[in-house]
């Protein structure tokens, strides 16, 4: 038997309507505060694998409902409605950058998509970690 042959659909489908919900800023916090506390200064790194933004909890960048379309850069520059959610969202990512690099653990990203995860607000772990893209 082979891991593959294990594997079964997914048991909470996610409406038409809706983004899937996903709390990466929790998971990272999460993975922040076992190597802190277990392997500080320590070689140790994050490796982030995203697929899509995160859409619940501290880091949000964008709501579950389908209609509400993720920010652009325009919405960036401008400060439109749909960039509601980047400051808060870089603000909680640069306080995870801190806490990781302090007890000098890297946090890797690895992404489908430069717009459509949130890389513009969590970019700040990877700069100030010295962790990849």
């Amino acid at each position: 038997n082979s891991v593959l042959d294990d594997l079964q659909p997914d048991p909470w489908d996610v409406p038409k309507e809706k983004r899937a919900s996903r709390c990466t800023g929790v998971a990272l916090s999460v993975a922040v505060a076992m190597l802190e506390s277990t392997f500080s200064q320590c070689s140790a790194r994050i490796m982030l694998m995203v697929s899509g933004p995160c859409t619940v909890g501290p880091g949000q960048v964008v709501g579950t409902e389908l209609a509400e379309t993720i920010r652009s850069h325009m919405d960036l520059q401008k400060g439109y409605l749909n960039a509601r959610y980047s400051k808060d969202a870089l603000q909680y990512y640069t306080g995870l950058a801190s806490r990781a690099a302090q007890a000098g653990h890297p946090i890797d990203i690895f992404a489908c998509s430069l717009d459509q995860v949130g890389l513009y607000e969590m970019k700040v772990l990877v700069d100030r970690t010295g962790g990849y893209v």
